[in-house]
């Protein structure tokens, strides 16, 4: 989806710089190792096309609901999207790199992490409390009607959605990122293991590709869920999604920092022991 993409990309590039390890950290200029360049590679030819396949074929569902068809999204934001997708993934790299450098390597882990916490929080509450809704919902699948709040719930929309023309090319979508992605990043956690001596070095790719799934779906998708549960208690008392947003995504982390993640606490202890930190 064009709003959370951009977080999306960021995530990437990030997860890359920090699975690059050692050899990153110790680079003098960073976008001239090899690691910098395969990144660079995967996010203009894997991750990017992917966004804008969904977009040709999927225009509304792409974009949150918000176009009824291609023709209604102006040329900047096409063009914004396609390259957004690989500059994001920069930016997520070099701040991942520039942290490394620093011997700051639980915050380069956090770095990444952050930006699936903002892609996840986008998918579940958006910017009205329906970004759930929005993702669930698939015009295709009641002849073209567009999405209205609530479309997303209704009897055939919902967990139809996992058979609906979206989630096909939402499966498609996976079957060319995923194996790349997830290889390299698996290959590069392993390396590093392995010339760090690491007390994690004989894990394999899969291991280490599993265990970064893991954390996008436990550590970043839990977070996202706990901010959005209180972001929608906010807007319960404000009636004001934006004001609700703005004090709830800062409370949230705070909340989850020093109770979880901050050093010495049992999700960082835990992080720590997991990845060798």
């Amino acid at each position: 989806m064009v709003e959370v993409d951009v977080f999306w990309a960021y995530a990437i590039g990030g997860s890359c710089a920090v699975a690059a390890g050692r050899p990153l950290a110790s680079a003098s200029a960073p976008i001239d190792t090899a690691h910098f360049t395969r990144t660079l590679l995967l996010l203009a030819l894997v991750w990017a096309p992917t966004g804008l396949l969904l977009l040709l074929r999927h225009p509304s569902w792409e974009t949150m609901q918000v176009a009824d068809d291609f023709a209604a999204i102006p040329p900047w934001l096409t063009l914004g999207f396609g390259l957004t997708n690989v500059t994001q993934g920069i930016v997520g790299f070099l701040v991942g790199a520039r942290l490394l450098a620093h011997g700051r390597r639980y915050a380069a882990h956090l770095n990444w992490l952050l930006g699936y916490f903002a892609m996840f929080f986008v998918l579940l509450y958006g910017w009205d409390g329906r970004g759930y809704d929005r993702f669930l919902y698939d015009r295709d699948m009641f002849g073209g009607v567009a999405w209205t709040p609530g479309a997303g719930l209704q009897p055939g929309a919902g967990v139809h959605f996992l058979t609906s023309s979206v989630a096909r090319t939402l499966y498609l979508d996976g079957l060319y990122l995923l194996p790349p992605l997830l290889y390299l990043i698996g290959r590069w956690h392993r390396d590093d293991a392995r010339r760090t001596n690491n007390p994690h070095a004989a894990r394999s790719i899969v291991d280490w590709a599993g265990l970064h799934l893991g954390l996008i779906f436990g550590v970043a998708l839990g977070a996202a869920g706990f901010t959005a549960l209180v972001t929608h208690q906010l807007f319960a008392i404000t009636n004001n999604h934006a004001i609700a947003i703005a004090i709830a995504v800062p409370l949230s982390l705070a909340i989850l920092w020093q109770g979880l993640l901050a050093p010495g606490r049992p999700l960082q202890r835990r992080l720590a022991r997991t990845l060798g930190l």
